[in-house]
C-alpha cells in the first residue's frame, strides 16, 4: 500500500474520541456519549452505525458496547509491555521511546510507512502494530522468513484463508496484499534490538485494487484480538524457532507464490524482467533474465511485481 490516506472526514476526530470512550468501558449509554462528545443522540447513533462497518460494536436500544474480542484495550499479552493508542504518527517511531519487549498498537497512523519509506495506509479496523524486542543476531536474520510463515499458518489453520507469500514477505490472497512487515534493527553489543512492524488488513476499508482484507475474504467482521494474541505469543518465544528453522525455511518455500513466476524487479539501478528461480539461504531471490541469472536482496529491491 504505497499511498497515504488523508483524513478529510469532519467526523474523524469525534469517531476516534468515541472509540476511546468505548475502549475504556464495558458499555456506554448513548445519552452519556452525546453529552461527552457534544452531539445529539441521533448524531451519536449515526457515528456508531458508521463505525460498525469496521468494528464489532453492538448497539441495543441506548446501550453501546465494543465486543472485547475486537477491542485491543481488552488484551494484555503475557510478558509484554502493551501500549494501545487510538492515533499515533507511526507505531515504529513510537516504539523507539519504549523498552524492549513492548507492543505498540494503534487504530490509526498518520505517518505510517513501509519498506524503503513507502507510505502505508492504516485506516480504521486493521491491525497496525510494532513489536520491539531483543534477540541474538542469528535470530534476527531468521525473522524475514519466520514471521510471514507463522502468520500464514494462523490464517490457513484458524481462519481457513488460503494465504501465500509474495517475495520477500508480503502476505497475499488471490494476488492481493493482505499483510506486510517492516523489520528494522539496532545492534547493541552482542544483541539486536528489533523493531517489527506489522500491518494486517482485517476489517478496514481497502482503497486500492491491489489489496484485500479478511472482511472481504470471509464476508464478515473478524475479531482482531485473537490475531494479536497469536502473534505476541509466537514472537515472545522467537528464540525457540531456531531449532525449527530448517522446517520453517521449507514452509516458506512452499508458501512462496513468486517462485516459477515471471516477475518485474524494480531497483535503483533499473528494472529487470525474468523468471524467479530460487531463494538463497540468506533470503535473496535469483531471477533468470535474458542476459543471465541475477541475485537480488530485499534491501536493494524497491518493488517486485508478478507479471503473470
Amino acid at each position: 500500500m504505497a499511498e497515504s490516506l488523508l483524513v478529510d472526514e469532519k467526523s474523524f476526530l469525534v469517531k476516534m474520541e468515541l472509540l476511546r470512550k468505548l475502549a475504556g468501558k464495558d458499555s456506554v449509554l448513548v445519552p452519556e456519549l452525546a453529552g461527552e462528545l457534544g452531539l445529539t443522540e441521533l448524531e451519536v447513533v449515526d457515528l456508531i452505525t458508521e463505525l460498525r462497518e469496521n468494528y464489532m460494536i453492538t448497539h441495543e436500544k441506548i446501550n453501546v458496547s465494543w465486543i472485547p474480542g475486537d477491542n485491543p484495550a481488552k488484551i494484555k499479552p503475557w510478558g509484554w509491555n502493551y501500549v494501545y493508542k487510538q492515533i499515533v504518527g507511526s507505531t515504529m517511531m513510537s516504539a523507539r521511546y519504549h523498552p524492549p519487549w513492548t507492543i505498540i498498537i494503534a487504530e490509526y497512523q498518520s505517518k505510517s510507512y513501509g519498506r524503503h519509506g513507502k507510505r502505508w495506509i492504516s485506516n480504521l479496523g486493521g491491525i497496525w502494530m510494532t513489536m520491539k524486542f531483543e534477540v541474538e543476531p542469528r535470530f534476527a536474520q531468521m525473522l524475514p522468513i519466520t514471521v510471514p510463515v507463522l502468520l500464514c499458518n494462523y490464517l490457513r489453520d484458524r481462519l481457513r484463508v488460503k494465504a501465500g507469500i509474495k517475495w520477500p514477505n508480503d502476505i497475499i490472497v488471490n494476488e492481493r496484499k493482505l499483510a506486510g512487515f517492516l523489520i528494522e534493527g539496532e545492534v547493541l553489543l552482542s544483541r539486536v534490538i528489533v523493531y517489527l512492524g506489522i500491518g494486517i488488513n482485517v476489517n478496514n476499508n481497502i482503497p486500492i485494487e491491489t489489496a484485500t482484507s479478511l472482511k472481504i475474504i470471509l464476508g464478515k467482521l473478524v475479531p482482531r484480538n485473537s490475531i494479536i494474541a497469536y502473534i505476541a505469543g509466537r514472537i515472545g518465544r522467537i528464540d525457540d524457532y531456531s531449532k525449527e528453522f530448517t522446517r520453517l525455511q521449507m514452509q516458506y518455500l512452499d508458501l512462496l507464490e513468486t517462485l516459477g513466476r515471471k516477475v518485474k524487479v524494480h531497483t535503483r539501478s533499473g528494472e529487470y524482467v525474468g523468471i524467479a528461480k530460487s531463494v538463497t539461504e540468506t533470503g535473496d531471490i535469483v531471477v533468470e533474465t535474458s542476459t543471465g541469472s541475477i541475485r537480488f536482496s530485499s534491501g536493494e529491491v524497491l518493488e517486485l511485481k508478478h507479471v503473470e
